[in-house]
Order: C-alpha cells, then sequence, then structure tokens
C-alpha cells in the first residue's frame, strides 16, 4: 500500500434515521410471519373468549329477573293474568308501580322457579368457564409466538455481529452495541408478552361489549359513551406528562450503569490515581437524579388509575340513575339494568388497559428501532480482487505515507512509513 494521496476509508457511518413508529411497529409485526398458524389460533381463541365473556352479565341478568318475578309473582293473585293485576294496580292508583313491573315477566301466584335460577347459574359458569380456559391457552400459544420469534432476532443480530465491519465498532462505545443485542431484544420480548395479546383482549372487549350495550339499551349505551372523551383526554394528558420523565429516568440509569462499569472495571487506576473521593461524588450525584426521575416516571403513570377509576365511578353513577328512571317507567328489566351496569365495567377496563399499555408499546419500538438499525447496518465487503502472492517470497513488509480514517473528518493514522 502506497501513495501519499491514498487513504483507506473503512465502513459506513452510523445510521442517522428519525423515531419511525410506525414503520418500525409494521416491521416489527412482520417478523411473526412465520408463526402465522399460531397467531390465527391465538386469535381465535381471544375471539371466542371475549364472546362467551360478553355475554356472561346477559346471562346473569336473566337470572335476577327470574328471582324478581317469583318474589313479585308471589303475593298477586293466583289465576288472574299479568295483565288484569296491572290493569288493578291502575284502577288503585298505583300506576307508577304497574308501569315498573311492565317490564317484569311474572305470574301471579307463581314464586321463585329454582330450577330455572339453578339451570341459568350453571350455564353462565360454564360460559365463563370456557371464557377463561380459551383465555389462558390463548396466552401460552402469545408466550410461544414471542419466544421464537425473538429466537430467531437473536440470531439474526448475532449473524449481523459476525459480518460488521470494525468501522462499526470503532464508531459507537462496547456497551452501547451490546445493549441493542441483549437489552433491546429482552425490551422487545417482555413488551410483546406484556401487550399484544392483551391488546387484542382490550379491543375485542371494547367492540363486544359496545355491541351488547346498544343491543340491551341503546339510550343507556348513549350515556356511558358520554365518559369515553373525558377518559381520552386523562390518557393522552397523563401520558405526555409520564413519558419524558421515563425517557430521563432510562438515559439516567444508562449512565450510572456506565458509570458503574467502568469505575469498578478500572478499579484498580482509580485508586492509584487518588480518584476515589471523585467517583463516589458522581455516583451520588447521578443516583439522586436517577432517584428524582424515576419518582417522577412513576408518580406521573401512577396517576392514570385513580382517574381513569373516578371516569369509571362517574359512568357507574350516570348508567344507575338513568337505568333506575328506565326501570321505573318500565322500559327495561332490572335484569337488564344489571348486566348493563356490568358492562359499563366491561368498557372502562379495557379502555384503561389500553391507555396504560402505550408507554409499553412505544418503549418496545423504540428499542426495536435499534435493533433494526443494527440490522440495516452496511457489512463489511468482500475484497474486489483476490489477493496474489509475488513470486519472490521474502520476509519483509513496507508501507509508504499510508493515512487511514474511518470518518473523513476524524483522522486516524497520517502518513505512515513502516518497515518490517
Amino acid at each position: 500500500m502506497a501513495g501519499p494521496a491514498g487513504r483507506m476509508m473503512a465502513g459506513g457511518g452510523p445510521d442517522q434515521r428519525s423515531m419511525d413508529f410506525k414503520g418500525s411497529g409494521k416491521r416489527l409485526v412482520a417478523r411473526f410471519r412465520q408463526e402465522r398458524t399460531t397467531l390465527f389460533t391465538l386469535v381465535g381463541c381471544i375471539v371466542v373468549s371475549v364472546g362467551l365473556s360478553v355475554v356472561g352479565p346477559k346471562i346473569l341478568g336473566r337470572a335476577t329477573d327470574l328471582v324478581f318475578a317469583g318474589i313479585v309473582g308471589r303475593d298477586m293473585p293466583s289465576g288472574a293474568t299479568k295483565e288484569q293485576v296491572l290493569e288493578g294496580m291502575r284502577d288503585r292508583g298505583d300506576g307508577r308501580t304497574a308501569d315498573m313491573l311492565r317490564g317484569t315477566d311474572f305470574t301471579p301466584g307463581q314464586g321463585i322457579d329454582f330450577d330455572a335460577v339453578g339451570r341459568v347459574l350453571l350455564l353462565a359458569l360454564a360460559v365463563f368457564a370456557v371464557a377463561g380456559l380459551l383465555m389462558a391457552v390463548a396466552t401460552r400459544l402469545v408466550n410461544r409466538a414471542v419466544n421464537r420469534t425473538m429466537f430467531r432476532l437473536r440470531e439474526d443480530v448475532q449473524t449481523k455481529l459476525s459480518r460488521l465491519p470494525l468501522s462499526y465498532f470503532d464508531k459507537r462505545q462496547r456497551g452501547e452495541v451490546l445493549s441493542r443485542a441483549t437489552n433491546d431484544i429482552d425490551n422487545i420480548g417482555q413488551t410483546l408478552q406484556q401487550s399484544m395479546g392483551q391488546l387484542i383482549n382490550s379491543l375485542l372487549t371494547i367492540i363486544g361489549v359496545l355491541a351488547m350495550m346498544f343491543y340491551v339499551s341503546w339510550i343507556l349505551a348513549l350515556v356511558a359513551l358520554v365518559t369515553v372523551p373525558l377518559s381520552f383526554v386523562v390518557a393522552t394528558r397523563v401520558g405526555k406528562r409520564s413519558q419524558p420523565q421515563f425517557v430521563r429516568q432510562w438515559r439516567t440509569t444508562g449512565q450510572l450503569n456506565a458509570h458503574i462499569e467502568e469505575m469498578y472495571t478500572g478499579h484498580a487506576l482509580v485508586k492509584v490515581f487518588g480518584r476515589q473521593e471523585e467517583s463516589a461524588k458522581q455516583f451520588a450525584e447521578q443516583n439522586d437524579e436517577l432517584y428524582e426521575a424515576g419518582f417522577r416516571a412513576q408518580f406521573n403513570s401512577g396517576i392514570m388509575q385513580p382517574l381513569m377509576m373516578f371516569v369509571s365511578n362517574l359512568n357507574y353513577v350516570l348508567v344507575a340513575v338513568v337505568g333506575g328512571l328506565r326501570v321505573a317507567s318500565g322500559s327495561l328489566s332490572i335484569g337488564d339494568v344489571q348486566a348493563f351496569i356490568q358492562y359499563s365495567r366491561q368498557f372502562s377496563m379495557p379502555l384503561t388497559q389500553v391507555a396504560s399499555m402505550a408507554n409499553l408499546v412505544q418503549s418496545g419500538v423504540a428499542s426495536a428501532e435499534r435493533v433494526f438499525e443494527l440490522l440495516d447496518a452496511e457489512e463489511q465487503s468482500a475484497d474486489p480482487l483476490p489477493g496474489t502472492r509475488p513470486e519472490d517470497l521474502r520476509g519483509r513488509v513496507a508501507l509508504e505515507q499510508v493515512s487511514f480514517r474511518y470518518d473523513p473528518e476524524k483522522p486516524l493514522i497520517e502518513d505512515l512509513s513502516l518497515t518490517v
């Protein structure tokens, strides 16, 4: 290698792409192509499980109606019809009670049919048991699909690391590259295990419960939807406040870990040069900053649950008041109102879960972006021409005015001449 103008350039610079949440998310989902069968089975189990869970409150409402009808019917004159009893109430000036009982399917003179109530309760028990079993199967399938996908991703990263040029490692800290191959992949796996099945379940639950709410009473359904914009505003505001604190917490954690690694790896040098007090002071400052960032992150994110619970209770009060008025007018039965209150609870819970998973999903996609940046890095290219051996072999190597750099702005070797 000779020539004053000859400069060797190795590899490519780091990828300077900005955070692409949508693109990285799609690319991460595409990693599950080989798990299509497992994912289809997973979605099927969740659909059936959610469907059964949504039907359950309606079945329990039927049991409540049977009990209430028996309590009302046993004090009525036997042999009369329901219409005759209600007409007699109106003649006695008790029209409000007659309107309320108009929506109840009772038989005058007949008490509680415990056999019918028992059959309904057994049906509800079977429905909830099958729903729980299918959800357990779905959880197992999620773990299987995620673990297999992460296994293949680790293999791809390991293979990629062996094909990267020295310039890639020269421009990055060793711990940062290792963090992508370990911490980021672990974060992706944990995020997917905690959020993938739950996110599908929550979205399907919202759709199924909303459909049943409109089926039972479209008026109560509209009342329940009044609090949805408030829930969205709460989740958005709290998320925007907590996310920067989580970023600060993760950044400070990395700085603290790097400081600890450097101090303990070079412990002998620290003692030789008398830097113990300075090292301890720096550790204390970073530890205090991590404490403050962690406290603020947890405090801000912790506000989400009580605020969403307040919105849920507000929804409960509105449904109970309007539902009571509908029962009093005979438009709804008590069992339907009971079922609707359960539906309102089921509707609020997945909204809270989806809101709480927002930061988790963003963290996982951010890690995926870092891993994909590693996988997309320019690989070391093969020599364009095969090397040729000199005819006269001598134990002598000469370099004349050789220059070398990874980055054009950062020279490493300038005008090196060497004979060995």
